[in-house]
């Protein structure tokens, strides 16, 4: 059989691009989505058939017999129809068809949980593209201004006015910055082909987001004061599906010991028998008692229960993972929020007001091309440090978001710039 082509990638977006309509355009589009869907839909159809009412069977049966063992109409031969019901009386099907019901819901909750995961993943790779653009403009800029700096220090050096050991200083940080400039290009392509593959579209796609991120004099606003670590446990407890989806195991758990437990009830099944060849009929009622275990039932108890044991402690296990996201996603918030702040202020600002002084400087013959050339270095550092301490705050906003389990607040205006 020759292969089949694969379906295309759809890459046609909104221009420009906001975070929110990325995390809609990926979760409607990531395969993950298509799988939890299909999952959902398995578990629906195994509860249905099970809740619904048993098979009624028909069967045909033809009989021969002889004058030492006739048939039971006393015929040589005879055909019989039987019409066979049987009664859920021990409640087995009923308990199973309840732990199929309780499966669903874990499903459904499972998948909910996984959208909340991908829908982080969507806003952590948005923001790690903005800000990889950033430093990308960032870098090449600084190459810009080392090479004008360099060309300054090669006509300073043939009008004899400074040393070479100056246009050499200068020469390696052109090359630094060339170097800081493919490493920027590389990360920003990187962030592009990791941010098309969670929304399903081809590698090289280009995107044109909303958002940008510069140098700036204040950091964004983004939550508000978040509220004790006490209220946002809470908040993740009725929030997050990891919970619903643990506490629906457990309660699977119980309708299998029930169900196991019923196997030693009796069952009461119904067959209607009527001869085709003689008007003769019969209703035969037949119930089934367990007689004798050779252990089978009483083994298929202790797993059910060991597995109720099991969905148990995974419940737990939930609880903890869950209060355990939840401190760190704290932490993490207020931590990313205070360095973002202290940033801009202990080192950006020192690092501009410094190039500053050692451009006057330079210009008055004070001081020669060097710490000029430092001085530039210490910004672009600054620069990029600053971009990453944004980065860091808006996924540590993404993080204490996810681990809540609450929607995500009204991301900042399009097209905004940081200044």
């Amino acid at each position: 059989m020759p292969p089949t082509n694969p379906t295309p990638l759809d890459d046609t977006l909104p221009e420009p691009l906001t975070v929110e309509q990325a995390v809609s355009i990926g979760l409607k589009r990531n395969p993950n989505t298509s799988a939890g869907i299909a999952g959902i839909a398995a578990a629906a159809g195994t509860y249905r058939s099970l809740a619904a009412f048993p098979p009624i069977d028909l069967s045909v049966t033809g009989a021969t017999g002889n004058t030492s063992a006739p048939t039971v109409n006393n015929q040589n031969s005879d055909v019989f129809i039987d019409v066979i019901g049987n009664l859920d009386t021990s409640g087995q099907r009923h308990f199973q068809a309840a732990g199929a019901r309780a499966q669903l819901n874990a499903t459904r909750y499972r998948f909910e949980e996984s959208s909340l995961t991908l829908a982080q993943q969507i806003r952590d790779a948005y923001w790690s593209l903005v800000a990889a653009q950033a430093q990308n403009q960032i870098a090449q800029q600084s190459l810009a201004d080392v090479e004008k700096v360099y060309q300054l220090t090669q006509t300073q050096l043939t009008a004899g006015e400074v040393p070479r050991t100056d246009v050499l200083r200068a020469s390696i940080d052109v090359a630094n910055a060339r170097q800081s400039a493919v490493s920027a290009q590389g990360s920003a392509h990187a962030a592009l082909v990791a941010f098309n593959a969670l929304l399903a579209r081809s590698p090289e796609a280009p995107v044109r987001l909303a958002d940008t991120l510069t140098t700036a004099s204040t950091t964004p606003t983004l939550l508000p004061d978040l509220p004790p670590l006490p209220e946002l446990l809470r908040q993740a407890q009725r929030n997050r599906p990891l919970l619903l989806a643990a506490a629906e195991q457990v309660r699977a758990g119980d309708y299998a010991v029930k169900q196991a437990q019923a196997a030693r009830l009796p069952d009461l099944s119904l067959d209607y028998q009527r001869s085709l060849l003689e008007p003769l009929y019969a209703v035969i009622g037949v119930i089934r008692f367990p007689l004798l275990d050779f252990g089978s039932v009483r083994e298929a108890i202790r797993s059910a229960q060991a597995s109720r044991r099991q969905a148990i402690a995974q419940k737990q296990q939930s609880e903890q993972q869950l209060e355990q996201q939840v401190a760190q996603a704290y932490a993490d918030f207020e931590q990313a929020r205070r360095m973002a702040s202290q940033y801009q202020t202990d080192i950006l600002t020192p690092s501009s007001t410094l190039l500053e002084l050692a451009q006057i400087g330079y210009q008055q013959g004070a001081t020669g091309i060097l710490p000029v050339i430092d001085a530039e270095t210490t910004l672009r550092n600054a620069r990029v440090g600053y971009i990453n301490s944004l980065l860091a705050l808006y996924k540590a906003q993404d993080e204490i978001l996810a681990a809540t389990g609450a929607a995500l607040p009204v991301q900042p205006q399009a097209g905004i710039t940081l200044h």
